[in-house]
């Protein structure tokens, strides 16, 4: 085979490659049958596709949907919804052109995260008695806790654990040994002559007592002795 007709056989080819590939359409465009019709807008769908006589026909998203991008659709996207079962609340409302942006609620953090919000959230981690909160939890990350070491305590709700308190500093007596999750327990000092003090002066009361009805007695004993002897008997 001569180069010339090599030459010729392979414009041939690319003819019949154009002649039988697709209809290629432009970037602003969509494919029906044979006709590129033109794209909706973002917010707007197709109502009736193009034709050799007409251009495509449009319609404004409505209620909760939208379509955020040029588009050769004839059904709007659905709304997205921030559900609460799973720690998300809204960020953004979604609008004919913008799907809604979810974020995790108070106390919660994005466990999927997408483009603009989340997808999904958990409830940040509690720290357990004897840890303390190292970092707090945010809308992107859980909460981080550590141990409490040394003579120190926390309840799990404190941002740093406290040292024990040192009773003897305070005059008080230790009445329980503190650990890392709860603090130690002071109570007044009780003298040891305290209790003999008040023994010696209930007893000095009785004694008293008792002084004072003898004398009571001794007294109306002599007074009815003295009546008999002025009476004769």
């Amino acid at each position: 085979m001569k180069f010339s007709d090599l030459i010729w056989a392979v414009q041939c080819l690319t003819v019949l490659d154009f002649v039988d590939s697709p209809l290629a359409c432009n970037p602003a465009e969509y494919r029906i049958g044979d006709e590129c019709c033109p794209m909706c807008s973002p917010g707007n769908r197709v109502y009736k596709h193009c034709t050799e006589y007409t251009s495509t026909s449009c319609v404004p998203c409505v209620g909760s949907t939208y379509l955020d991008e040029p588009n050769g659709l004839i059904a709007c996207i659905q709304c997205s919804y921030c559900d609460p079962g799973f720690g998300l609340t809204v960020k953004h409302p979604c609008t004919p052109i913008s799907d809604t942006v979810c974020e995790p609620l108070e106390g919660f953090y994005c466990t999927d995260p997408n483009k603009d919000g989340c997808k999904a959230a958990e409830r940040h981690s509690s720290c357990k008695p004897g840890q303390y909160i190292r970092q707090k939890g945010t809308s992107l990350r859980d909460t981080v806790c550590a141990n409490c070491t040394g003579d120190t305590y926390s309840n799990g709700s404190l941002t740093s654990c406290q040292p024990h308190t040192q009773c003897e500093a305070l005059k008080l007596i230790q009445i329980k040994s503190g650990n890392h999750w709860t603090d130690a327990t002071c109570g007044q000092q009780t003298s040891s002559l305290i209790v003999p003090i008040i023994s010696v002066f209930i007893i000095a009361l009785i004694l008293i007592a008792v002084v004072v009805v003898i004398r009571f007695y001794k007294k109306k004993l002599l007074q009815c002795c003295t009546t008999a002897r002025s009476a004769g008997y």
